[in-house]
């Protein structure tokens, strides 16, 4: 992935009526540009991904840090970049208990509502914390919502993003229900969403965390960063 930064068509007049192409980004330059975004991969052993998103928070971040060294699992957590700054020493735990930053934009900006030059922007600003306090650069970013198109996807190809959305989403509304329909069908190279920030994350959420990865490695399955389960993906 590689390439000059992308031109987009600015965004229709308010009430106007959006054309088709309206937002097509148009990389300059004749180098190789491109992003992928993976829901879920096939990958060579009992192998999963458990993202975590929107922290870090004092409450929770502790929390589900706990659940993962009990378990000896990895995780990804996609960090607001405001909050990465705010919480620097969560931020820093984190990396140093072998845990992956995801970039998930500097204020859960919908990449769809702003121009190339705002979600450049709001990329670089989070990459550039998460980069300062933990020595190693992200290489994957969560659209906030899953929601990105060809604007978005041109920003992250700028940053040679890998684009994670997922298969699985443990709420926390629904966690005992979100978590019995995994456990009924668990499967290799799923990628799993849960929150430690916003308004999801609750006492029950946590548990159910705690119970899916206790059943999920007893069966044999290993909780692994989702960069080392794209790099284990069957070719």
């Amino acid at each position: 992935m590689s390439g000059a930064g992308a031109a987009a068509a600015a965004a229709p007049a308010s009430g106007a009526t959006e054309g088709p192409t309206a937002r097509t980004a148009m990389p300059a330059g004749t180098a190789g540009f491109a992003a992928t975004a993976t829901f879920r991969t096939a990958p060579s052993g009992a192998l999963v991904a458990l993202t975590i998103d929107d922290g870090p928070t004092r409450e929770w971040t502790p929390q589900v840090l706990a659940i993962l060294r009990r378990h000896n699992a990895r995780a990804t957590f996609f960090r607001i970049g405001q909050r990465a700054q705010a919480a620097a020493d969560l931020v820093v735990q984190t990396a140093a208990e072998g845990h992956e930053q995801g970039n998930h934009t500097w204020a859960h900006d919908d990449l769809t509502h702003h121009d190339e030059g705002f979600d450049l922007a709001t990329l670089r600003r989070t990459h550039e914390v998460l980069t300062r306090l933990t020595g190693q650069a992200p290489t994957a970013c969560r659209p906030p919502y899953g929601r990105i198109d060809s604007v978005g996807l041109a920003a992250c190809a700028s940053l040679r993003y890998e684009i994670v959305l997922w298969s699985e989403h443990v709420t926390g509304s629904n966690a005992t229900g979100d978590v019995d329909a995994i456990l009924r069908q668990p499967s290799a190279g799923s990628i799993i969403l849960a929150h430690d920030g916003g308004s999801e994350p609750n006492a029950n959420l946590m548990r159910q965390l705690d119970r899916l990865l206790t059943v999920m490695t007893g069966r044999g399955y290993q909780f692994i960063t989702v960069s080392d389960l794209l790099g284990r993906r069957i070719q």
